[in-house]
């Protein structure tokens, strides 16, 4: 499928130099999120349900057409055990579905890539494939990117230049497809290398790749900096069902590890992929929990919002 393929790291990072420095969210298009979860690092448990929060903060729901969870599609609940007696397989699930109820997504389609794959490509070509000028769409890299390369590959060439896709330069998600490290691991597929080899604006595709640093520093963090969901005052607002901050609070809780060493020993929250979300929002690539907070503290209004001229 793809072989032989020609690495462009130098010109991905030179896209994210340019890029990085502007606003991406201007008022319109849509969003799509590919997440993991279910297998590995349990960071997405934390990460799907506050992404779902800031989107929800900035009354965006309607732009956010398909998340896909569980893109691990190679299996779930090898390395990670879950928490109290609950896979990760079904602690992502919670996340995403119970996180959309809480935060309003009424109209956004939740699809678990590792129960069908071909359902999770194909949702996402259609996507790709309604981009234009007055309504380009944002791809979220949060899990493995293979299942998004493979809904590129099989998108309109036309449609290709209106999607611009958001990951960060640490190496797991760009490059999981091509390097399982576990024994019970043997797949391949699309990498981030091999998406822009095909399918970048260098090459004649047309498509957008924007790499900006790393989120772990801002948003994995020690669980304290998050305790603003259980005591702020704005908990209550009433454009948030009740309950929905802890029940949010409870979910950054299930990503929990431990942290430091000696009496510097703490549990850390690791929400780290909600920090491409805000960077996509707000322009913002240093997000902290205190970020968060002032999203939603001060949620959009519910009156009517211009939209921008094309």
């Amino acid at each position: 499928m793809k072989k032989n393929v020609l690495y462009l790291l130098p010109f991905i990072f030179f896209i994210n130099h340019l890029s990085a420095q502007s606003m991406l969210w201007h008022g319109k298009g849509r969003i799509v999120i590919s997440a993991d979860g279910n297998e590995h690092d349990h960071d997405d448990w934390a990460a799907t349900a506050l992404s779902l929060a800031i989107i929800a903060a900035k009354k965006l729901q309607d732009q956010l057409p398909v998340y896909i969870y569980s893109d691990h599609i190679w299996g779930s609940n090898h390395e990670h055990p879950g928490v109290n007696g609950i896979t990760p397989y079904e602690q992502i699930k919670e996340s995403a579905l119970k996180g959309g109820k809480m935060f309003g997504f009424k109209h956004t389609r939740f699809i678990c890539a590792v129960d069908n794959p071909e359902l999770a490509y194909e949702a996402l070509k259609e996507q790709i494939n309604q981009s234009s000028a007055s309504n380009p769409l944002f791809i979220i890299v949060a899990g493995p990117v293979h299942v998004i390369g493979e809904a590129i590959s099989r998108a309109d060439s036309s449609s290709r230049k209106f999607v611009t896709l958001i990951s960060t330069t640490d190496k797991w998600n760009n490059t999981h497809a091509d390097e399982p490290y576990l024994e019970w691991e043997n797949h391949t597929g699309w990498t981030l290398d091999e998406i822009s080899d095909h399918f970048a604006a260098a090459v004649g595709g047309g498509l957008k790749i924007v790499l900006i640093q790393s989120q772990n520093p801002g948003l994995k963090r020690n669980w304290h900096e998050y305790e603003w969901l259980m005591n702020a005052p704005e908990r209550n607002d009433p454009f948030y069902k009740k309950g929905s901050w802890d029940w949010l609070f409870n979910r950054l809780c299930m990503s929990t590890k431990p942290m430091g060493e000696d009496r510097d020993y703490y549990y850390a929250i690791d929400a780290s992929d909600a920090g491409k979300v805000i960077f996509l929002l707000t322009g913002n690539e240093k997000a902290s929990p205190q970020t968060c907070y002032e999203i939603m503290k001060e949620p959009i209004s519910t009156m009517a919002i211009p939209k921008l001229k094309d």
